[in-house]
């Protein structure tokens, strides 16, 4: 992990984001942390877009309350 203000991150975006391949870096702004550069590769697009929609959480959610669920196991015999 590391930690860099944003300003030397303007400065020194290429650098930053060659870095962020290895390890997370943290944005900060006035001292608190703002932002955060990580390494992605395009297979894991989809899933993080996923993760952050309240809608396919939501969608999700009402799926799970209407069929009650279903065990990891379960899931894994299914595929």
């Amino acid at each position: 992990m590391k930690v860099a203000p944003m300003a030397d991150v303007r400065n020194n975006f290429a650098k930053y984001l060659n870095e962020s391949a290895s390890e997370p870096i943290f944005v900060t702004k006035n001292g608190k942390i703002a932002a955060v550069i990580e390494h992605m590769e395009d297979a894991d697009i989809e899933d993080f877009l996923l993760e952050r929609s309240d809608r396919f959480r939501n969608m999700l959610g009402r799926v799970k309350h209407e069929t009650g669920g279903m065990s990891l196991s379960a899931y894994r015999k299914s595929r």
